[in-house]
């Protein structure tokens, strides 16, 4: 089989496989009042400090809107708090209080279980050769990328 075919094949994955991903971590997410969207606004958090709703968008690649209103519902169970933003007077920065950070740490720890199972089938150059794939993927098509804040829809 040739390269590019292989190649295919493993792009015609990446949508089944993230469906999955999503409800596994949905499942993961039950009773914590968590939604999948905001685990991963709290994961940004926790890996980039302060950040603006706007620049949040960007990184998830969600329309600002979408992404305030799941910093709101955090800022409401005390996980997230607001910060005056030097750079911009009406955008103020996000930060994970304590208690995100508990409670993302909580979530994480039931991913890990999973995450280990999987992880275990692979050899570690398997999975170095899969994130290469991945992200040269990701650069090749960059070009394609919307704008989170004027997204184009699929014709």
């Amino acid at each position: 089989m040739s390269k590019s075919v292989e190649l295919y094949e493993i792009i015609r994955l990446i949508r089944p496989v993230h469906r999955r991903l999503a409800r596994a971590v949905e499942a993961k997410l039950d009773g914590t009042g968590i939604t999948v969207g905001m685990r991963a606004v709290l994961e940004v958090l926790q890996d980039a400090g302060p950040i603006s709703v706007p620049d949040l968008g960007r990184v998830l690649f969600l329309a600002r809107q979408q992404v305030q209103l799941m910093v709101n519902e955090l800022e409401k169970k005390g996980m997230v708090h607001r910060k005056a933003n030097p750079a911009h007077k009406r955008s103020p920065l996000f930060a994970i209080t304590e208690a995100g950070q508990a409670g993302f740490g909580e979530i994480r720890a039931r991913e890990n279980d999973e995450i280990d199972a999987v992880s275990g089938l692979f050899a570690e150059e398997d999975l170095r050769s899969a994130q290469r794939v991945l992200c040269a993927m990701l650069d090749h098509f960059a070009e394609f990328e919307d704008n989170p804040d004027l997204p184009r829809a699929l014709e």
